[in-house]
């Protein structure tokens, strides 16, 4: 039968020093991370992990909406879109033809999740309703544009206008006055 009569001691003397912690070794060991790995300067360094997600997530939000795109949905921004802003999105079919496609309709709801974000248009085609959901940092999209400033909503979500359209989707003379712009 086994026996656990061997003392501690015993049974860690044949642990090497590097693998016993103590507090004086606890306190001078600082991760540094190696030179072939840049550190950015603005974020203190983690070892735990801690907020790494959050840390890609901005990153990734930056580099995608280096055109203008996250100017949409900032708050705080004179160009950004609210719920019922008539809106252009024009997207491109596929990456690797340059046909485009366009749809123009109210913008009924607006979803903030960082690079998730995502925009709801509705339009009325040929009597039938059609809504289009489009995520903000998709490649495929090409450019949004505002073709008119909603009036007169005062709710985020904007799902009502499913039941009673009424004169919101009246988009005709907008689409016309665009391509005579253009």
């Amino acid at each position: 039968m086994f026996s656990f009569t061997r003392s501690l001691g015993a049974r860690l003397s044949g642990l090497t020093a590097r693998y016993v912690s103590t507090a004086a070794n606890a306190a001078k060991s600082t991760y540094k991370a190696p030179a072939s790995v840049s550190v950015p300067t603005q974020f203190k360094a983690n070892t735990r992990g801690q907020g790494l997600m959050q840390l890609i997530s901005k990153e990734e939000v930056k580099r995608y909406g280096a055109d203008g795109r996250s100017n949409l949905f900032n708050k705080s921004h004179p160009d950004c879109l609210r719920p019922g802003d008539v809106v252009l999105v024009e997207t491109l079919n596929s990456m690797s033809t340059d046909k485009t496609s366009t749809f123009i309709g109210v913008l009924i709801a607006m979803d903030r999740r960082g690079l998730h974000s995502s925009l709801t248009v509705r339009n009325v085609i040929l009597k039938v309703g059609v809504e289009m959901k489009y995520m903000l940092y998709s490649p495929l999209i090409k450019s949004i544009r505002v073709m008119k400033k909603g009036e007169g909503f005062r709710r985020a979500k904007l799902y009502y206008l499913r039941d009673n359209p009424g004169r919101a989707f009246r988009l005709e003379g907008l689409v016309k006055a665009a391509k005579a712009k253009a």
